[in-house]
């Protein structure tokens, strides 16, 4: 462990304490929640610690290895405020952890108008590196749900498709329901793990892992959710959750699934569920590619109203660990 604690056994008060972090400041990250380093907890062993003004959380960046390399998360505040001096000490103490641990510390997922504290804060020391892969897709939840206009037009004759063609129903997921949700995810991975590599088969297990501890949160009023009937068989589902719970403006999209083969399946759970998010909701940010090719293009072709852009840092030592 870096830091001191993890995300097990978590009291009320400690899930408090840390939402008053993640709720800070408008971080445009689908990493900052309670529930998002919830889920990955054990496959990450991410692990966090209040240092001086700050929120530090370190976690693998490569899964489930416990040689594998560390990183920290840019520093939360409580109050969206960021104090040179204060973040400087907060990272330098991060720093000695890390070296403690054996590990050289790497700053990851910085959010891009947050990137320049950095560098105000350690001048030259730093080394910035925008890193695509995890950039957030953030869109307008207005133009997901209208689908107006030549940019939209091919979405709009999918969604046409299915409509035309399919009688299903839409429905929030329910305790009761859970277990069909996750029946459903191992049947369209059976479909799907045969013609993945061995590397992203892994990856597949360890999603899934993830989406089951997300499914716990089910019947808490913490989720949003979302499927797909076709025939009273689950055949779409969707799960996200509010990027701060004091505020309500910005949703997380943390899973879409659905049944590739059925024409517009994708593009009518999307829309159903922007469609049914609460009138306040402007930004409905949908994660980021990984780099996978295949799911940057799909993320693409809605047209993202921004990105999320994300860094990661290297502190140049005043002296060798």
């Amino acid at each position: 462990m870096i830091f001191e604690r993890d995300f097990n056994n978590l009291s009320e008060k400690d899930i408090n304490l840390l939402n008053e972090y993640f709720d800070g400041c408008d971080y445009q990250s689908s990493s900052y929640t309670y529930i998002a380093n919830y889920i990955w907890r054990n496959t990450h062993n991410i692990t966090w610690q209040i240092i001086g003004e700050y929120l530090c959380i370190a976690g693998l960046g490569t899964l489930e290895t416990e040689e594998g390399e560390y990183f920290m998360s840019f520093p939360l505040s409580k109050t969206g405020a960021y104090d040179l001096s204060s973040l400087r000490r907060t990272i330098e103490v991060a720093k000695d952890k890390f070296c403690k641990a054996g590990q050289e510390l790497e700053i990851a997922l910085i959010p891009g108008h947050l990137a320049p504290l950095l560098e105000e804060a350690f001048g030259e020391r730093i080394r910035l590196t925008h890193d695509r892969a995890d950039d957030d897709y953030i869109y307008l939840r207005s133009e997901l749900v209208e689908l107006k206009g030549r940019k939209y037009h091919q979405k709009k004759n999918h969604l046409n498709y299915f409509e035309r063609n399919y009688e299903y129903t839409y429905e929030e997921i329910r305790p009761d329901t859970v277990k069909e949700v996750l029946e459903f995810l191992e049947r369209i991975n059976d479909e799907r793990v045969q013609e993945m590599p061995e590397d992203w088969q892994h990856i597949l297990m360890l999603e899934t892992k993830a989406i089951e501890e997300l499914l716990t949160f089910v019947g808490t009023g913490k989720l949003l959710t979302g499927v797909i009937r076709i025939g009273g068989v689950i055949e779409a589902v969707t799960i996200g959750e509010y990027a701060r719970t004091n505020r309500h403006d910005s949703v997380l999209v943390h899973v879409e699934k659905a049944q590739g083969e059925i024409r517009g399946l994708y593009q009518a759970i999307n829309h159903e569920f922007c469609r049914h998010l609460p009138e306040d909701v402007i930004f409905i940010n949908r994660e980021e590619d990984m780099g996978m090719e295949n799911l940057r293009q799909a993320k693409l072709s809605y047209k993202p109203y921004m990105m999320g852009e994300k860094y990661s840092a290297v502190l140049l030592p005043e002296e060798t660990c």
